[in-house]
Protein backbone atom coordinates (compact mmCIF):
# COMPACT_ATOMS: atom_id res chain seq x y z
CA UNK A 1 0.00 0.00 0.00
CA UNK A 2 2.89 2.17 0.82
CA UNK A 3 4.51 1.57 -2.15
CA UNK A 4 1.26 1.86 -4.23
CA UNK A 5 0.62 5.70 -2.40
CA UNK A 6 4.48 6.16 -3.41
CA UNK A 7 3.80 5.82 -6.94
CA UNK A 8 0.64 8.14 -7.04
CA UNK A 9 2.25 10.74 -5.64
CA UNK A 10 5.30 10.48 -7.75
CA UNK A 11 2.41 10.63 -11.01
CA UNK A 12 0.51 13.12 -9.38
CA UNK A 13 3.80 15.38 -8.86
CA UNK A 14 4.62 14.78 -12.41
CA UNK A 15 1.45 15.49 -14.10
CA UNK A 16 1.20 18.66 -12.19
CA UNK A 17 4.67 19.43 -13.68
CA UNK A 18 4.05 18.58 -17.40
CA UNK A 19 0.50 20.49 -16.72
CA UNK A 20 2.84 23.48 -15.83
CA UNK A 21 4.71 23.94 -18.47
CA UNK A 22 3.94 26.56 -20.87
CA UNK A 23 2.26 25.66 -23.93
CA UNK A 24 4.97 26.88 -26.93
CA UNK A 25 4.26 26.65 -30.37
CA UNK A 26 6.79 27.06 -32.93
CA UNK A 27 6.87 27.92 -36.43
CA UNK A 28 9.73 25.59 -38.25
CA UNK A 29 11.60 22.72 -37.50
CA UNK A 30 15.15 24.95 -36.89
CA UNK A 31 13.30 27.39 -34.13
CA UNK A 32 11.54 24.34 -32.79
CA UNK A 33 15.03 22.60 -32.04
CA UNK A 34 16.28 25.58 -30.48
CA UNK A 35 13.07 26.08 -28.40
CA UNK A 36 13.29 22.03 -27.37
CA UNK A 37 16.99 22.42 -26.64
CA UNK A 38 16.01 25.32 -23.97
CA UNK A 39 12.93 23.24 -22.40
CA UNK A 40 14.50 20.42 -21.77
CA UNK A 41 12.99 18.74 -18.95
CA UNK A 42 11.18 21.49 -18.48
CA UNK A 43 8.27 20.50 -21.44
CA UNK A 44 8.15 20.18 -24.98
CA UNK A 45 6.64 22.43 -28.00
CA UNK A 46 4.75 22.04 -30.52
CA UNK A 47 5.44 22.31 -34.44
CA UNK A 48 3.30 23.98 -36.69
CA UNK A 49 5.38 23.66 -40.31
CA UNK A 50 6.47 19.66 -41.03
CA UNK A 51 10.41 19.57 -41.55
CA UNK A 52 9.36 18.78 -45.05
CA UNK A 53 7.21 21.30 -46.32
CA UNK A 54 8.80 24.92 -47.91
CA UNK A 55 7.55 27.41 -44.90
CA UNK A 56 6.97 29.85 -48.16
CA UNK A 57 4.14 27.78 -49.40
CA UNK A 58 3.16 25.95 -45.60
CA UNK A 59 -1.00 25.91 -44.94
CA UNK A 60 -1.84 25.01 -41.07
CA UNK A 61 -3.62 21.48 -40.28
CA UNK A 62 -6.77 22.15 -38.19
CA UNK A 63 -4.22 20.48 -35.28
CA UNK A 64 -1.74 22.88 -36.24
CA UNK A 65 -4.20 25.79 -35.73
CA UNK A 66 -5.98 24.13 -32.55
CA UNK A 67 -2.02 24.30 -30.71
CA UNK A 68 -1.64 27.77 -32.17
CA UNK A 69 -4.89 28.82 -30.31
CA UNK A 70 -3.79 27.27 -27.18
CA UNK A 71 -0.11 28.24 -26.96
CA UNK A 72 0.90 30.30 -23.83
CA UNK A 73 4.08 31.82 -26.20
CA UNK A 74 4.41 31.62 -30.00
CA UNK A 75 7.68 31.72 -31.78
CA UNK A 76 8.37 32.22 -35.38
CA UNK A 77 10.53 33.79 -37.92
CA UNK A 78 8.18 36.44 -39.56
CA UNK A 79 5.34 36.86 -41.93
CA UNK A 80 8.02 37.55 -44.53
CA UNK A 81 8.94 33.71 -44.38
CA UNK A 82 5.30 31.88 -42.93
CA UNK A 83 2.68 34.40 -44.43
CA UNK A 84 -0.04 31.34 -43.64
CA UNK A 85 1.09 31.98 -40.09
CA UNK A 86 0.51 36.22 -40.17
CA UNK A 87 -3.48 36.04 -39.62
CA UNK A 88 -3.65 32.93 -37.23
CA UNK A 89 -1.22 35.00 -35.29
CA UNK A 90 -2.80 38.28 -35.51
CA UNK A 91 -6.23 36.54 -34.09
CA UNK A 92 -4.79 34.89 -31.38
CA UNK A 93 -6.27 35.47 -27.81
CA UNK A 94 -4.84 38.12 -25.72
CA UNK A 95 -3.23 36.06 -23.14
CA UNK A 96 -0.53 34.37 -25.78
CA UNK A 97 2.61 35.88 -26.18
CA UNK A 98 4.24 36.32 -29.60
CA UNK A 99 8.20 36.62 -30.38
CA UNK A 100 9.10 37.16 -33.60
CA UNK A 101 12.50 35.86 -33.88
CA UNK A 102 12.86 38.02 -37.18
CA UNK A 103 12.98 41.18 -35.45
CA UNK A 104 15.32 40.69 -32.50
CA UNK A 105 17.50 43.47 -31.69
CA UNK A 106 21.23 42.63 -32.52
CA UNK A 107 19.95 40.38 -35.05
CA UNK A 108 22.40 40.05 -38.81
CA UNK A 109 20.59 40.89 -41.56
CA UNK A 110 21.67 40.47 -45.29
CA UNK A 111 19.24 42.15 -47.89
CA UNK A 112 17.46 39.97 -50.43
CA UNK A 113 20.16 39.20 -53.25
CA UNK A 114 19.97 40.72 -56.61
CA UNK A 115 21.92 40.92 -60.02
CA UNK A 116 23.48 38.36 -61.72
CA UNK A 117 21.45 34.84 -61.45
CA UNK A 118 20.25 35.92 -58.39
CA UNK A 119 17.26 38.26 -59.68
CA UNK A 120 15.59 37.86 -63.22
CA UNK A 121 15.17 42.16 -63.98
CA UNK A 122 18.58 43.07 -62.30
CA UNK A 123 21.39 41.91 -64.25
CA UNK A 124 24.82 43.11 -63.26
CA UNK A 125 27.07 44.66 -66.28
CA UNK A 126 29.06 41.85 -66.61
CA UNK A 127 26.15 39.30 -66.65
CA UNK A 128 25.99 37.56 -69.87
CA UNK A 129 22.47 37.19 -70.91
CA UNK A 130 21.21 36.66 -74.45
CA UNK A 131 18.45 39.39 -74.48
CA UNK A 132 17.58 38.00 -78.19
CA UNK A 133 17.38 34.34 -76.86
CA UNK A 134 15.14 35.87 -73.73
CA UNK A 135 12.61 37.14 -76.10
CA UNK A 136 12.77 34.34 -78.36
CA UNK A 137 11.75 31.92 -75.56
CA UNK A 138 9.19 34.23 -74.49
CA UNK A 139 7.31 33.81 -77.93
CA UNK A 140 7.77 29.75 -77.36
CA UNK A 141 6.24 30.00 -73.54
CA UNK A 142 3.20 32.07 -74.64
CA UNK A 143 2.76 28.95 -76.78
CA UNK A 144 2.77 26.14 -74.75
CA UNK A 145 0.97 27.65 -71.93
CA UNK A 146 2.50 24.59 -69.72
CA UNK A 147 2.02 24.65 -65.82
CA UNK A 148 5.02 26.24 -64.69
CA UNK A 149 6.45 26.70 -68.48
CA UNK A 150 5.64 30.55 -68.24
CA UNK A 151 7.94 33.10 -69.09
CA UNK A 152 9.77 35.23 -66.36
CA UNK A 153 8.35 38.39 -67.11
CA UNK A 154 4.87 36.98 -66.52
CA UNK A 155 5.86 36.33 -63.00
CA UNK A 156 7.32 39.54 -62.66
CA UNK A 157 4.67 41.59 -60.08
CA UNK A 158 3.91 37.78 -58.40
CA UNK A 159 7.72 37.08 -57.91
CA UNK A 160 8.52 39.82 -56.45
CA UNK A 161 5.18 40.18 -53.93
CA UNK A 162 5.68 36.40 -52.98
CA UNK A 163 9.63 36.33 -52.20
CA UNK A 164 10.14 39.86 -51.92
CA UNK A 165 11.44 40.14 -48.48
CA UNK A 166 11.22 43.45 -47.51
CA UNK A 167 15.09 44.80 -47.08
CA UNK A 168 16.20 41.43 -45.33
CA UNK A 169 16.21 37.71 -45.99
CA UNK A 170 14.08 35.66 -44.03
CA UNK A 171 16.72 32.55 -43.33
CA UNK A 172 17.87 34.02 -40.81
CA UNK A 173 18.41 31.05 -38.84
CA UNK A 174 20.98 29.85 -41.16
CA UNK A 175 23.69 32.01 -39.78
CA UNK A 176 24.60 29.97 -36.21
CA UNK A 177 25.51 33.39 -34.74
CA UNK A 178 21.87 34.18 -35.00
CA UNK A 179 21.00 30.95 -33.93
CA UNK A 180 22.54 32.14 -30.89
CA UNK A 181 20.78 35.31 -30.56
CA UNK A 182 17.72 33.45 -31.16
CA UNK A 183 18.62 31.13 -28.13
CA UNK A 184 18.86 33.88 -26.14
CA UNK A 185 15.56 35.84 -26.98
CA UNK A 186 13.73 32.56 -26.46
CA UNK A 187 15.29 31.71 -23.10
CA UNK A 188 14.68 35.37 -21.99
CA UNK A 189 10.73 34.77 -22.87
CA UNK A 190 10.42 31.27 -21.35
CA UNK A 191 11.91 32.87 -18.01
CA UNK A 192 9.17 35.69 -18.54
CA UNK A 193 6.48 33.26 -19.13
CA UNK A 194 7.63 30.38 -16.37
CA UNK A 195 9.66 31.76 -13.56
CA UNK A 196 9.79 28.86 -11.71
CA UNK A 197 11.75 27.20 -14.39
CA UNK A 198 14.23 30.33 -15.06
CA UNK A 199 17.45 28.23 -13.81
CA UNK A 200 16.23 25.65 -16.16
CA UNK A 201 15.97 27.66 -19.09
CA UNK A 202 19.37 29.09 -18.47
CA UNK A 203 21.59 26.18 -17.44
CA UNK A 204 20.37 24.80 -20.75
CA UNK A 205 20.67 27.79 -23.11
CA UNK A 206 24.21 27.92 -21.84
CA UNK A 207 24.46 24.33 -22.91
CA UNK A 208 22.92 24.79 -26.60
CA UNK A 209 25.62 28.17 -26.76
CA UNK A 210 28.38 26.13 -25.91
CA UNK A 211 27.52 23.01 -28.48
CA UNK A 212 26.69 25.76 -31.01
CA UNK A 213 29.60 27.56 -30.79
CA UNK A 214 31.77 24.67 -30.67
CA UNK A 215 30.37 23.07 -34.06
CA UNK A 216 30.34 26.39 -35.75
CA UNK A 217 34.26 26.46 -34.94
CA UNK A 218 34.84 22.92 -36.54
CA UNK A 219 32.54 24.05 -39.87
CA UNK A 220 35.06 26.72 -40.47
CA UNK A 221 37.62 24.61 -40.53
CA UNK A 222 36.10 21.80 -42.91
CA UNK A 223 34.43 24.60 -45.10
CA UNK A 224 37.81 26.40 -45.42
CA UNK A 225 39.14 24.17 -48.11
CA UNK A 226 36.42 24.33 -50.08
CA UNK A 227 35.78 28.30 -50.13
CA UNK A 228 36.23 29.34 -53.58
CA UNK A 229 34.44 25.99 -55.60
CA UNK A 230 31.38 28.00 -56.93
CA UNK A 231 27.53 25.85 -56.90
CA UNK A 232 24.45 26.75 -57.32
CA UNK A 233 21.99 26.52 -54.83
CA UNK A 234 18.10 25.24 -55.48
CA UNK A 235 16.70 28.56 -54.43
CA UNK A 236 18.27 31.43 -52.43
CA UNK A 237 17.78 30.27 -48.60
CA UNK A 238 21.41 30.22 -47.57
CA UNK A 239 22.80 33.42 -47.74
CA UNK A 240 23.43 33.72 -44.10
CA UNK A 241 25.38 30.45 -44.12
CA UNK A 242 27.66 31.32 -46.82
CA UNK A 243 28.11 34.56 -45.20
CA UNK A 244 29.32 33.30 -42.21
CA UNK A 245 31.65 30.52 -43.15
CA UNK A 246 33.13 32.20 -46.53
CA UNK A 247 31.71 29.93 -49.32
CA UNK A 248 30.56 30.71 -52.63
CA UNK A 249 27.15 30.15 -54.14
CA UNK A 250 27.10 32.09 -57.57
CA UNK A 251 23.38 31.44 -58.04
CA UNK A 252 20.01 29.79 -57.86
CA UNK A 253 17.31 27.46 -60.08
CA UNK A 254 14.20 28.96 -58.58
CA UNK A 255 13.64 32.77 -58.26
CA UNK A 256 10.37 32.21 -56.61
CA UNK A 257 10.02 29.00 -54.24
CA UNK A 258 7.79 26.06 -56.00
CA UNK A 259 7.61 27.84 -59.70
CA UNK A 260 10.19 25.82 -61.98
CA UNK A 261 12.42 27.73 -64.06
CA UNK A 262 11.08 28.37 -67.62
CA UNK A 263 13.37 27.89 -71.25
CA UNK A 264 14.86 30.88 -71.22
CA UNK A 265 15.88 30.73 -67.32
CA UNK A 266 17.45 27.02 -67.98
CA UNK A 267 19.43 28.32 -70.70
CA UNK A 268 20.36 31.16 -68.54
CA UNK A 269 21.24 28.48 -65.54
CA UNK A 270 23.04 26.13 -68.19
CA UNK A 271 25.46 29.21 -69.59
CA UNK A 272 26.55 30.01 -65.89
CA UNK A 273 27.55 26.26 -65.57
CA UNK A 274 29.77 26.00 -68.14
CA UNK A 275 31.02 29.72 -67.88
CA UNK A 276 32.01 29.59 -64.29
CA UNK A 277 33.17 25.80 -64.27
CA UNK A 278 30.19 25.05 -61.18
CA UNK A 279 31.42 22.14 -59.35
CA UNK A 280 27.65 21.60 -57.62
CA UNK A 281 24.01 22.52 -58.06
CA UNK A 282 22.61 21.58 -54.95
CA UNK A 283 19.04 20.16 -54.59
CA UNK A 284 16.75 20.67 -51.53
CA UNK A 285 14.02 18.28 -50.39
CA UNK A 286 11.62 20.37 -50.09
CA UNK A 287 11.02 20.61 -53.94
CA UNK A 288 10.95 18.53 -56.54
CA UNK A 289 14.37 18.27 -58.25
CA UNK A 290 14.18 16.48 -61.81
CA UNK A 291 14.79 19.74 -63.36
CA UNK A 292 18.12 19.43 -61.98
CA UNK A 293 19.54 16.18 -64.85
CA UNK A 294 18.14 18.35 -67.50
CA UNK A 295 20.51 21.84 -66.35
CA UNK A 296 23.62 19.78 -65.70
CA UNK A 297 23.43 17.72 -69.09
CA UNK A 298 26.40 18.26 -70.89
CA UNK A 299 28.27 19.64 -68.46
CA UNK A 300 31.02 18.17 -65.76
CA UNK A 301 28.71 19.75 -62.33
CA UNK A 302 27.17 17.54 -60.31
CA UNK A 303 24.01 17.09 -58.27
CA UNK A 304 24.23 17.55 -54.39
CA UNK A 305 21.44 18.25 -51.78
CA UNK A 306 21.53 21.22 -48.67
CA UNK A 307 18.50 21.72 -46.60
CA UNK A 308 17.16 24.49 -45.11
CA UNK A 309 15.10 23.11 -42.38
CA UNK A 310 16.46 19.35 -41.70
CA UNK A 311 13.67 17.22 -43.64
CA UNK A 312 16.32 14.29 -42.83
CA UNK A 313 17.24 14.57 -38.97
CA UNK A 314 15.37 13.68 -36.12
CA UNK A 315 13.36 16.24 -35.11
CA UNK A 316 14.64 17.35 -31.70
CA UNK A 317 16.78 19.70 -29.22
CA UNK A 318 19.75 18.68 -31.26
CA UNK A 319 18.05 19.20 -34.95
CA UNK A 320 19.35 22.58 -35.12
CA UNK A 321 23.08 22.01 -34.64
CA UNK A 322 22.83 18.91 -36.28
CA UNK A 323 21.64 20.90 -39.49
CA UNK A 324 24.54 23.00 -39.43
CA UNK A 325 26.75 20.19 -39.77
CA UNK A 326 24.55 18.35 -42.16
CA UNK A 327 24.70 21.14 -44.85
CA UNK A 328 28.67 21.72 -44.00
CA UNK A 329 29.06 17.83 -44.93
CA UNK A 330 26.79 17.78 -47.91
CA UNK A 331 28.84 20.84 -49.04
CA UNK A 332 31.93 19.35 -48.71
CA UNK A 333 30.76 15.75 -50.03
CA UNK A 334 30.02 17.15 -53.55
CA UNK A 335 32.65 20.16 -53.88
CA UNK A 336 35.35 18.66 -53.05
Amino acid sequence: MLAAASALFLSTVANHAAQAAPKVATSIAPVYSITAAIMKDVGTPSLLIDQATSPHAAKLRPSDAKALQEADLVIWIGGNLTPSLEKPIETLPAKAQILTLGELDGLIELEVRTGGNWEKHVHDHDDHHDHDAHEEDHDEHEADHGDHEHDEHEHEDHDHDAHDHGDHDPHVWLDPQNGLTMAKAITAALSKLDAENADKYAANGKAFEEKLTSTTQSIKAELAAIKDKPYIVFHDAYHYYENRFGIAAVGSVMLQPGVAPGVARVREIRSKLKELNVVCIMAEPQFSDKILSTLIEGTDTKIGQLDPLGTNLDLGPNLYVELMRYNADKLTECLQ
